[in-house]
């Protein structure tokens, strides 16, 4: 049952970070620690984050802009590395 609880409430914290872009590992890590310890459940939404990044990807991909990619990504990636 604790199993059937986390996934329904992954795939809805899911639907929600879709369209709001952002809220995903927010609202689900404290969920997974109700039914988890502390380090599984750090590891558990970041397995989803990634699962759900990869979603996005895959979903929207062939939608992008890309020269607003390159317009705000290119920068931010460069910018980001310390």
């Amino acid at each position: 049952m604790d199993y059937l609880v986390v996934t329904i409430a992954a795939l809805i914290v899911s639907a929600l970070a879709l369209y709001s872009g952002f809220g995903l590992g927010t609202l689900l890590m404290p969920v997974f620690a109700l039914f988890f310890p502390l380090p599984v459940a750090v590891a558990s939404t970041a397995v989803v984050h990634l699962a759900n990044n990869l979603f996005k990807v895959v979903l929207l991909g062939r939608k992008t802009d890309w020269g607003l990619v390159l317009a705000f990504g290119l920068p931010a990636l460069i910018f980001s590395i310390p």
